[in-house]
């Protein structure tokens, strides 16, 4: 007898969560502090590149004394005045470096989470052992880190395999397709939805859990079954 899915939409009880942004995500914090600082430097900067200037003539009035020589016949004041304006420039690029790289984030790693919980929306308690025809109840949970909105599909099979002591593998016997959904995931978020399903062949010993980003094939040979999919889960199974 072939296996059955569970019927009924599988978004009434949808749960999302927001994943935190990764090390490429600006910081709202440090990236003000570094503009600010950036413009205290640039006014330095033009600062001293402004000329001096002496106080009008007139009683009361300070004349800048003549700045001594050295050696080579250079004002050592010039000589100091060119040696903060290189280290301010050096200040400068290297502000200006370190804003960029935290305001301006690079192209992160691009991957997709795809996972199974328990019914309880835990690790544990899957349903693995049980009664053919009663229905079971598991999890699924998907994280897209894509950089953009996917609506990803999803295929699950009842699968029975038998392990080649030849080969020392688990081959495919059968394969039959039990349902097929969609679940469209905002990027840098998770979707948790519930999936029920129901396995009418005793023999059935593997539930196969396909997720495709793109539109999946129409049909997938039973020994090719396994990698498919953009991602692969399976759970073992003992039914009676």
């Amino acid at each position: 007898m072939p296996p059955e899915a569970s019927a009924g939409p599988l978004s009434d009880r949808l749960r999302s969560r927001t994943v935190p942004p990764g090390v490429t995500a600006p910081c709202p914090r440090i990236a003000p502090a570094l503009v600010r600082i950036l413009f205290a430097a640039g006014c330095l900067l033009v600062a001293a590149l402004s000329p001096a200037r002496s106080g009008p003539g007139g009683a009361g009035s300070r004349r800048t004394a003549a700045a001594p020589k050295d050696l080579s016949g250079g004002s050592v004041p010039r000589i100091e005045r060119t040696l903060s304006l290189v280290l301010i420039a050096a200040v400068l690029v290297a502000l200006g470096a370190t804003v960029f790289i935290i305001v301006a984030p690079g192209e992160g790693e691009k991957f997709t989470e795809f996972y199974i919980l328990g019914p309880t929306g835990k690790a544990a308690d899957y349903p693995t052992e049980f009664m053919s025809r009663t229905p079971q109840t598991v999890i699924i949970g998907i994280g897209n880190h894509e950089s953009r909105d996917i609506t990803y599909t999803v295929e699950t099979f009842a699968v029975e395999s038998r392990f080649d002591d030849a080969t020392n593998r688990s081959t495919v016997v059968s394969a039959t397709l039990l349902d097929r959904f969609s679940v469209t995931v905002p990027d840098n978020r998770t979707v948790e939805q519930p999936y029920t399903f129901r396995i009418m062949d005793p023999d059935v010993n593997r539930l196969e859990f396909l997720l495709f980003a793109e539109p999946p094939p129409e049909e997938i040979p039973a020994g090719s079954l396994i990698g498919a999919g953009y991602r692969n889960l399976h759970l073992w199974l003992r039914v009676h």
